[in-house]
C-alpha cells in the first residue's frame, strides 16, 4: 500500500504541471478549490453516506493546450479551430465512497462498496462567440486515476475524522481493489444571455457530454438557468465529474456581482466502477441504475479577482437496492492571479 506521504507528492503534481508555464506569462491564471461533502447538505451531516466526500484542486491557464492534447482534441465531435478564448486546466482530485451502513466491519451486501479514487486530469476549452448574447465552447478532458487502497480514501477519511474527533467507518477492509483508470470526456457547451433590466440578466446554459473509460462511461445532457448581475463575466462554477461542466474561469470585476442558478442533468450510465466493481478482478458490486439525474441549486458571488459559490445537489438513485437519497453540498473558491 502507498504510504500517506505519497498523497502529498500527488497533490504537488497539479502545481508543478501548471506553474511550469506561469513564470513567463501574463497573469491570466486561475486557481480553484472545490469541496463536495454529504455533510454540506445539512441532512447527512451525522454520518458518511454513499458519495461522502470529494476534493479537487485546479490550475487554469489562458493558453493553448500541450501539443499532444491539441492534436488529440481535433478528433472530438464538432471540434473547430477558433481564434477565441483558449483555456488549459490541470486538476488533481480525490473522491470517497462508503455504503449507507458504515458501522459494520463485515461485508455489507446490496450496498455501495467502499472506494477511494485519486485522479489527475488535463483539459482544454475552445470558445467561440456567435454574437454578444450567444456563444459556445468545446471542453475535452483526459483523466488518469487510481481506485482502491492506493487511492488513500481510508487514510484521508481517518485523518478528517481525527480532526473532528469522530469515529470513522469500520468496513474499509472491504473496499474495491487497486486499479489504474483512464478516461476521456468531451462536452459541448452553449450559453445564451439576455438582459432583464439595466442591472439584471437571465441566462441559459446547455451542455451535452460523453465520457469513455474504465472508471466512468456515460452520456449526459443538461441545462442550467442563471439569474443575476453581469452573467457574461462567468460561465458557471466548477463541479466534480460526473456533473455539470463548470470552469474556474471568470472575468475580474470592480463591483460585486452575484447570480442564482438552477440546473438539471440526466445521464445514461454504461459504466461506473464504484458500483460495477473492479474491471479485471472480482470485487464487491451492486446492480446500478442505468438512468441517473442531478438537480443543482446554488448561488455565486464575484468580487475583484475572487469568485465564491455554494450549491446543493440532489441525485437520483444510482443502484437498485439504494435505501437513502444521495444529497450533498458543494463549495468552490476560485481566484484569478
Amino acid at each position: 500500500m502507498f504510504k500517506p506521504r505519497i498523497l502529498h507528492l500527488w497533490w504537488l503534481l497539479v502545481f508543478l504541471s501548471g506553474y511550469a508555464h506561469a513564470v513567463t506569462e501574463s497573469p491570466k491564471s486561475f486557481i480553484s478549490l472545490q469541496l463536495e461533502n454529504d455533510a454540506f447538505s445539512l441532512i447527512n451531516y451525522l454520518g458518511d453516506h454513499y458519495y461522502t466526500h470529494g476534493t479537487s484542486l485546479s490550475i487554469l491557464k489562458v493558453k493553448e493546450p500541450p501539443k499532444w492534447l491539441k492534436i488529440a482534441s481535433k478528433y472530438t465531435p464538432f471540434r473547430k479551430k477558433t481564434n477565441g478564448l483558449n483555456l488549459t486546466q490541470y486538476t488533481l482530485g480525490q473522491k470517497i465512497f462508503t455504503p449507507n451502513n458504515t458501522s459494520s466491519s463485515s461485508v455489507v451486501l446490496n450496498d455501495r462498496p467502499y472506494a477511494g479514487y485519486l485522479y489527475y486530469g488535463i483539459s482544454t476549452l475552445s470558445h467561440t462567440r456567435y454574437s454578444d448574447s450567444i456563444d459556445y465552447g468545446h471542453l475535452v478532458e483526459i483523466t488518469f486515476g487510481l481506485v482502491g487502497p492506493s487511492a488513500l480514501g481510508q487514510e484521508t477519511q481517518a485523518f478528517i475524522h481525527s480532526i473532528i474527533k469522530k469515529n470513522g467507518p469500520n468496513g474499509w477492509n472491504n473496499q474495491l481493489k487497486n486499479e489504474l483508470t483512464v478516461g476521456v470526456t468531451y462536452s459541448r457547451l452553449w450559453r445564451m444571455i439576455k438582459p432583464v433590466t439595466n442591472n439584471l440578466m437571465i441566462g441559459i446554459n446547455r451542455h451535452d457530454s460523453i465520457a469513455l473509460g474504465n472508471a466512468y462511461t456515460y452520456l449526459a445532457s443538461g441545462v442550467m438557468l442563471r439569474f443575476g448581475k453581469n452573467l457574461k463575466k462567468d460561465v458557471s462554477p466548477p463541479t466534480i465529474r460526473p456533473g455539470f461542466p463548470g470552469l474556474p474561469y471568470f472575468q475580474a470585476t470592480n463591483k460585486t456581482n452575484w447570480y442564482f442558478y438552477f440546473g438539471i442533468e440526466g445521464r445514461l450510465v454504461l459504466r461506473n466502477i464504484f458500483l460495477d466493481g473492479n474491471s479485471f478482478t472480482n470485487s464487491l458490486s451492486v446492480d446500478k441504475e442505468p438512468l441517473v439525474g442531478d438537480t443543482q441549486l446554488g448561488v455565486v458571488f464575484m468580487f475583484g479577482d475572487t469568485r465564491i459559490s455554494a450549491s446543493k445537489i440532489y441525485r437520483t438513485d444510482e443502484f437498485k437496492t439504494q435505501e437513502e437519497k444521495d444529497i450533498f453540498g458543494e463549495i468552490n473558491l476560485s481566484i484569478r492571479y
